[in-house]
């Protein structure tokens, strides 16, 4: 009985140190946006405006155990946030990973995001829709790294 007791304390431990993290590092990257609503495609074949390659230096980390969204930017002079994750839903080796952004004109605007990243093709597609300018706006990340941590 001790050794049951053990065991089921022993996989216990395990199964709440376990955690499942995605880092992304961005260090080239690209926006678009184009006016009104449109898919990411859309927005990318033919955008409104098409801010060119970036030279970058920022970190993601998508921690799925704890449903957050960490960015920090070397680029931007250490700027950074820690989000809540809304919804994850995965595709094969797609996650699309749901947040609400805020504060990119007026700091109480909230902006819905999607970011979609793939764990085998090493890609991220970040996108956001700005409701207040009727724009829909995908970055592009061109060269990244990433990093799984406790990924299936």
């Amino acid at each position: 009985m001790k050794k049951l007791l053990l065991l089921s304390v022993s996989l216990l431990i395990a199964a709440v140190s376990f955690s499942q993290k995605i880092k992304v590092t961005v260090t080239e990257a690209q926006i678009f946006n184009k006016f009104g609503t449109h898919d990411n495609n859309q927005v990318i074949e033919s955008p409104d405006e098409d801010r060119g390659n970036k030279v970058i230096d920022c970190d993601y980390i998508f921690d799925l155990e704890k449903m957050t969204s960490t960015f920090y930017s070397r680029s931007l002079g250490g700027v950074g946030n820690t989000l809540p994750i809304h919804n994850v839903t995965k595709q094969g080796s797609l996650y699309i990973l749901e947040i609400a952004d805020y504060g990119r004109i007026v700091a109480e605007f909230q902006y819905p995001v999607k970011i979609y990243v793939d764990v085998n093709a090493k890609t991220m597609l970040y996108t956001w829709y700005d409701q207040y300018m009727d724009r829909s706006f995908v970055q592009q990340d061109h060269k990244l790294t990433m990093s799984l941590t406790g990924m299936q």
